[in-house]
């Protein structure tokens, strides 16, 4: 039986380049817990309920992924799961997001593009509960977030065909973590008319700032298992923060410069002590 100051974390069973993913986000949580810990890799058809439901109840036990994560949080188990690199919010479970906290898109948009007035996010079902309660949140930075919901890629497809046609210099589109049901050739579209319009298209996957998104806000795997590890302490020591799953803090920043010229932002010593990385114009 392990004891109460171990920590259990378990993830998928991946291959390259996902590997590495899981590897500096369990680095992470095992620095962050500063205790024992140990590592279960469950493949594609294991279940993570039977091997939790064995464990006892005071060991935190530390979850990865979106699969596990939903298997987990819909057993219920009686014990301190924690939840990471989901991309939704699971009941049941404390856990971190992959979606960065309203916090850091606020003042990342004040910081590059204060002219934007008005942030549009395309949601599939089931994800859009946290960004309407953030509403309000984002009205306190004078920011109106607008929330259109899509069942499908082809619904979704027809959002932002009719957001293209009104949208200009005020506005901005954010691609969540869970891609807002954008393929490439949509991709292509949305970009070519955020660069012909002059409105700001930012992305929480790295590989849109490549494609021509101004910029991109994605996780720093190392630190957000930091905090997971020390969210697993604090839970461990009966010291829980009163919301279950929080939004992500341990971004990084990559900017396009070449966007940020045609769209008139302006790289200043300021701006760039706040960016990891800053792709060339070519």
């Amino acid at each position: 039986m392990l004891t109460a100051s171990e920590l259990v974390v378990i993830y998928p069973e991946v291959r390259e380049p996902f590997a590495q993913v899981f590897e500096d986000i369990v680095k992470g949580a095992r620095d962050g817990y500063k205790q024992r810990a140990q590592l279960v890799a469950l493949s594609e058809n294991q279940s993570p309920v039977a091997f939790v439901s064995v464990l006892d109840r005071q060991s935190p036990v530390l979850v990865l992924g979106n699969r596990l994560a939903r298997e987990v949080s819909t057993y219920n188990p009686d014990h301190k799961v924690i939840v990471g690199a989901v991309n939704v919010e699971f009941d049941n479970v404390f856990g971190i997001t992959l979606s960065p906290s309203f916090e850091i898109v606020s003042s990342k948009l004040r910081l590059l593009v204060p002219g934007v007035k008005n942030i549009h996010v395309i949601v599939g079902p089931n994800e859009g509960g946290p960004l309407t309660s953030a509403v309000d949140l984002f009205l306190q930075q004078n920011l109106k977030l607008i929330v259109h919901p899509a069942e499908d890629i082809r619904a979704a497809a027809a959002v932002y065909r009719a957001l293209i046609q009104k949208l200009d210099e005020k506005d901005a589109v954010w691609i969540l973590p869970s891609g807002s049901f954008i393929g490439n050739a949509m991709l292509s579209i949305l970009l070519q008319a955020s660069w012909d319009k002059h409105f700001v298209v930012f992305s929480s996957n790295p590989v849109h700032v490549k494609r021509g998104a101004l910029f991109s806000l994605y996780p720093n795997n190392y630190k957000m298992g930091l905090s997971l590890g020390r969210l697993a302490r604090d839970i461990a020591a009966d010291k829980a923060p009163d919301r279950k799953m929080q939004p992500l803090d341990d971004v990084f920043v990559t900017i396009n410069e070449r966007a940020s010229k045609h769209l008139g932002v302006h790289l200043t010593d300021d701006v760039l002590r706040q960016v990891d990385l800053v792709l060339p114009a070519r």
